[in-house]
C-alpha cells in the first residue's frame, strides 16, 4: 500500500518506521543521551584521541593491519600487468571490502602522478604535493571558481587554456552580469595585457567554413592545417551549389513566433527547410552506402524543442542527427551543421543573437559543410554580426535563394498554407445567422446575427434586430443570404 500527502503522517506503518529509529540501540535516544554525557565527562581526552586519529596517514594505516602490500599489489599500475593485476584483486578481495571509501581515495590520489578533475571537485585534494595546474576551457570558468584549484600553495606552474571569443561562464542574473560577475580569470588576464599564446592552427573546419569566423574573430591569425586543405577534406552531399562546404540559405517570409510563455522563440517555415533537407540526406547517404553526422544548432530553446517534435521518431539512418542549443554544441563538431538563425521581422530585431561569442560557436561546428538558414533582410537591418555575415556571403556567391530549389520551395509554401489557415480559423468569429419564418406580432419579420466571443469583431456591423415589414420579405432573406455568405478576414 503507497500513502501520501496528509494520510501519511497518520499512517501507522510510517509511524513505526520513524519511532524505529528513535530506539534502536546504535541511533536512537538512549544512545544519543548516552554519548552526550560521555562527552561532557570526557571531553578532554576525545579531543585528544580525534587529533591522534587524524594524524594517523595511510601507510601506517596499512602496516597496523599488515595489508599494505596486499593493497598496493592491487591497485598500483604496472604497466603490462593487467591479467596479474585482476589476480590480486580476487586474492585480497576480503582486504579491499573492509576499507572505508575515504581511506581508498586518499591513497589513490597520494599514489597517482597526474589528476583529473573538475575546478569544483579539486577541493578535495588537500595534501597532494602538486606543482603544475592545468585548467582546460578556463575562459568558461568564473573567477571565483578558478580560485579552487589555485589554493594550494605547492604550485609552481599554472597553465590557463581557453578561449574568451567563445561561450563565457553561464550567469542567469542581469545583476552579476552587470556586475562582471562572470568575469574569468583568463578575460581578466588577458584586459590587464598578460602574454598570451595563440594556437593558430585549426584541424576542423573546411577552409570555406573558416574565413569568416577568423577575419571577424580573430583578425585572421588563424591557419587552416594541411589535413584540411586536402582535396579529401572536401566532401558533396547533396547535389546544387546551394549545398556546398559553406552557404547562408536565404527564407523570405519565415514566421518567427513566441513559445506560449513568451520566454524563446520559433519559426516553423525553417523547421519544415530542416527536415526537407534531412531528408534528402538520408536518401543519398543511404543511396551512397556512407555514414554521415549532422548537427542542427538552433539558438532558442522553442526552436529546439520544435524541431524534436516535427521529427518526432523519424529514422535518418545512415544519417546521424544531434539537435541542441548553441550552448549544448560547445566543444562539439559534426560533418555537416544546419544552422537555424529564427528571427524573421521587419524592424530587425534579433535579440541575443547577435552575441558575438555565440556566433563564433554556432559557426565553427562543423568539418565539411555549414548551411545556415536565415531571413536576410532581418539579419541585414541588425547591424549586428550577422548583417556582416550576409554580405560576406554574398561578396563570395554562397548566399542562396531557398525558393530556387524546388524541394524546399514546395514545402514552404505548404508551411505557409498551413499557417495561414491556422491563423484564419483562429481569428474569425463564428457567425450565427436565425431569421424566423412568419411575423411577429406587430407584423414584422425579425433577424439576428450572433459571435461566438460573445462580441462582434470591430470591422463588422452589428445586425441585433433587424425589423422588415411583412411586404419586404423578400428583402429580409437576400439580407439572410448575403450574412451566410459573408467571408470573413
Amino acid at each position: 500500500m503507497c500513502v501520501d500527502g496528509d494520510l501519511k503522517e497518520i499512517y501507522l506503518h510510517d509511524r513505526v518506521r520513524k519511532l524505529l529509529g528513535c530506539f534502536a540501540p546504535l541511533t536512537g535516544w538512549r544512545h544519543c543521551l548516552s554519548s552526550l554525557s560521555d562527552l561532557f565527562e570526557n571531553g578532554y581526552s576525545q579531543y585528544l584521541q580525534y587529533l591522534q586519529d587524524q594524524e594517523e596517514d595511510f601507510n601506517s594505516i596499512f602496516q597496523r593491519r599488515c595489508t599494505g602490500d596486499e593493497i598496493k599489489e592491487v591497485f598500483l599500475y604496472r604497466n603490462g600487468e593487467s591479467d596479474s593485476r585482476d589476480y590480486s584483486m580476487m586474492k585480497h578481495w576480503k582486504t579491499i571490502v573492509t576499507l572505508g571509501k575515504r581511506i581508498i581515495r586518499d591513497f589513490c590520489i597520494e599514489s597517482a602522478s597526474i589528476i583529473f578533475c573538475t575546478a569544483s571537485s579539486s577541493s578535495k585534494v588537500t595534501n597532494k604535493k602538486v606543482e603544475l595546474l592545468v585548467i582546460d576551457e578556463s575562459a568558461q570558468l568564473k573567477e571565483c571558481e578558478t580560485l579552487v584549484p589555485l589554493r594550494l600553495r605547492t604550485f609552481k606552474h599554472a597553465v590557463l587554456i581557453g578561449d574568451e571569443c567563445q561561450l563565457p561562464a553561464t550567469i542567469k542574473s542581469k545583476v552579476c552580469t552587470d556586475a562582471l560577475f562572470g568575469r574569468s580569470l583568463f578575460e581578466r588576464l588577458s584586459s590587464l595585457g598578460h602574454e598570451k599564446h595563440l594556437l593558430n592552427m585549426q584541424y576542423r573546419m573546411h577552409p570555406s567554413i573558416s574565413i569568416f569566423p577568423n577575419l571577424s574573430f580573430y583578425d585572421g591569425k588563424i591557419s587552416d592545417a594541411p589535413s584540411v586543405t586536402e582535396r579529401e577534406h572536401e566532401k558533396k552531399y547533396l547535389p546544387g551549389s546551394m549545398f556546398g562546404p559553406y552557404s547562408f540559405v536565404n527564407i523570405e517570409g519565415g514566421r518567427e513566433e513566441s513559445d506560449e510563455l513568451c520566454h524563446s522563440r520559433k519559426n516553423l517555415i525553417e523547421v519544415v527547410v530542416i527536415e526537407e533537407i534531412l531528408r534528402n540526406l538520408r536518401k543519398a547517404c543511404s543511396k551512397a552506402k556512407r555514414k554521415v553526422s549532422v548537427g542542427v544548432i538552433c539558438p532558442y530553446t522553442a526552436q529546439v524543442l520544435a524541431i524534436q517534435e516535427k521529427l518526432g521518431k523519424m529514422k535518418f539512418d545512415p544519417v546521424q542527427v544531434k539537435i541542441n542549443s548553441v550552448d549544448g554544441f560547445q566543444g562539439g563538431e559534426e560533418d555537416i551543421i544546419i544552422l537555424s538563425t529564427v528571427r524573421s521581422n521587419s524592424d530587425g530585431l534579433v535579440g541575443f543573437l547577435s552575441n558575438r561569442q555565440r556566433t563564433n560557436v554556432s559557426l565553427t561546428r562543423a568539418r565539411y559543410c555549414l548551411w545556415i538558414l536565415g531571413n536576410a533582410t532581418t539579419l541585414l537591418s541588425s547591424g549586428s554580426i550577422w548583417a556582416d555575415l550576409v554580405c560576406n556571403a554574398k561578396d563570395r556567391q554562397c548566399f542562396f535563394d531557398a525558393s530556387s530549389n524546388k524541394a524546399l520551395a514546395r514545402v514552404i509554401a505548404k508551411q505557409k498554407s498551413d499557417l495561414n489557415r491556422v491563423e484564419v480559423k483562429n481569428n474569425t468569429p463564428l457567425v450565427q445567422v436565425q431569421s424566423q419564418s412568419g411575423p411577429n406580432e406587430q407584423g414584422s419579420y425579425s433577424m439576428s446575427v450572433s459571435f461566438d466571443a460573445g462580441n462582434p469583431p470591430s470591422n463588422i456591423a452589428t445586425v441585433a434586430d433587424l425589423q422588415c415589414p411583412g411586404d419586404q420579405k423578400e428583402d429580409a432573406d437576400d439580407i439572410t443570404a448575403c450574412l451566410l455568405d459573408l467571408k470573413l478576414s
